[in-house]
């Protein structure tokens, strides 16, 4: 873990997603068992309609799913690269009828510790939506949360076979936020579970405790940023102006998936405790992935945010100088800048001498922890949400700037090290 490259980027995300015109795509779920194939068979249309099983399919197929279930990465590769010819060379209304077995062994797969089965799981559900197109229909909600967290994977080739395997079955981008906004709620229900796994709960007891941990590390970060992307979208794109170029039959669905939206964030925010817990995880990538997520609650549901909230967060997020892991200091910087000018009373809730400002000089001091081409050109932001009443004086100036300049002599700088360093000295002198 550790290394973020290749996961996909909230605004990158959103901007895929910004369409051009409003749609629709009508759905339903499933969920069950049949016979010896795990299976998820699509719910019957009325309640009093008889369950259909799900039609017995090809033995090779039937064969290759079993072969999915294996512990070992080589069988599960060879059954999914068998499989995705099978579903590219069978007609579309033979492959949909081994959706629900499909979807049992996707959902599993796609936290396999293996990132070449993840991928070729992707890429078998390519082949299979291409196929059946909107015979995936029916199995849409139950499987959007696990579509959607995929394309945040840390494994950029992971992530982006996701993607397209998302894009093979919406190819317009109408069509792609038109799906998520109907799945919405059960997207969020997914991630949030996601949030509560823990490390025993992902696989057996046979497993390596590294590869758990791994594991574990990859599910929680990209639950958050795909919740965070989602937020971004939803309530940042698609549905802050809901009221534009819309008919009034849209303007009531685009109302109603708003609805659900921000009840679905409220639920999750209220359920993860602010999210305070994975702030403190041992984990760089989850804590940077948890200061994304609190960037996107701050921007889009500020609302959330009530007293008794800013009285736990204030501390932590305005005092997160303590940040070692240079990998989390442009997320950390985001949420620090966001909050404190979103929240400008937030100051009012922590020890602004004690909490942040002895975190911040060491931080200074330490050369920001090596990541002086992020941090040195946020710096004068970071002064000016400062309250007046606690940069009063010469002591301010001179701790501020005695602490700037042992940073920069504690280690080498490189030529953008010594440019951030000079652009963010020349402002903050002015400023001064």
């Amino acid at each position: 873990m550790g290394k973020q490259k290749g996961r996909a980027s909230s605004s990158g995300m959103a901007a895929s997603l910004v369409p051009h015109a409003q749609g629709a795509v009508p759905t339903v779920g499933f969920g069950g068992y049949h016979g010896a194939v795990r299976v998820e068979p699509a719910a019957p249309s009325a309640p009093d309609a008889p369950i259909r099983l799900t039609p017995d399919v090809d033995g090779e197929v039937l064969q290759n799913l079993k072969r999915l279930g294996r512990k070992d990465p080589t069988t599960k590769l060879k059954a999914l690269s068998a499989l995705s010819t099978l579903f590219a060379q069978t007609p579309g209304e033979e492959v949909v009828q081994i959706v629900p077995q499909w979807a049992f062994e996707y959902k599993r797969l796609l936290l396999d510790y293996n990132r070449e089965v993840r991928r070729a799981t992707h890429e078998a559900m390519s082949s299979l939506v291409t196929a059946i197109k909107k015979g995936i229909a029916p199995h849409l909600k139950s499987l959007m949360g696990p579509w959607w967290f995929s394309q945040f994977d840390p494994a950029p080739e992971v992530a982006q076979a996701a993607r397209r395997s998302f894009e093979a079955a919406f190819p317009q981008s109408e069509r792609r936020l038109d799906a998520l906004m109907l799945c919405v709620k059960e997207t969020f229900l997914y991630l949030s579970d996601n949030l509560k796994l823990t490390t025993q709960a992902l696989s057996d007891k046979a497993t390596p405790t590294d590869e758990l941990e791994d594991m574990h590390q990859r599910v929680i970060s990209s639950s958050l940023l795909a919740m965070a992307t989602l937020i971004d979208i939803l309530l940042g794109v698609k549905l802050q102006n809901c009221d534009v170029d819309s008919t009034s039959t849209e303007k009531r669905s685009l109302s109603k998936v708003r609805s659900t939206t921000l009840s679905s964030v409220e639920a999750a925010f209220c359920m993860h405790k602010c999210f305070l817990d994975v702030l403190k995880s041992n984990s760089a990538v989850i804590r940077s992935a948890t200061y994304s997520l609190l960037t996107s609650y701050i921007k889009h549901v500020p609302h959330v945010f009530d007293e008794e909230t800013m009285k736990k967060l204030s501390p932590t997020i305005l005092g997160a100088f303590h940040e070692k892991d240079v990998s989390c200091h442009s997320s950390m910087w985001d949420t620090i800048l966001v909050f404190s000018r979103k929240f400008p009373e937030a100051w009012s809730y922590c020890n602004i001498h004690k909490v942040v400002l002895s975190r911040f000089w060491n931080f200074l001091q330490n050369g920001c922890y090596g990541s002086k081409q992020i941090s040195y050109p946020r710096l004068v932001q970071f002064l000016d949400s400062i309250p007046p009443k606690a940069v009063m004086g010469q002591q301010f100036v001179f701790d501020f700037l005695h602490n700037l300049w042992d940073g920069r002599n504690q280690r080498q700088l490189s030529a953008a090290d010594s440019l951030a360093f000079c652009i963010a000295f020349k402002h903050i002198f002015c400023g001064f």
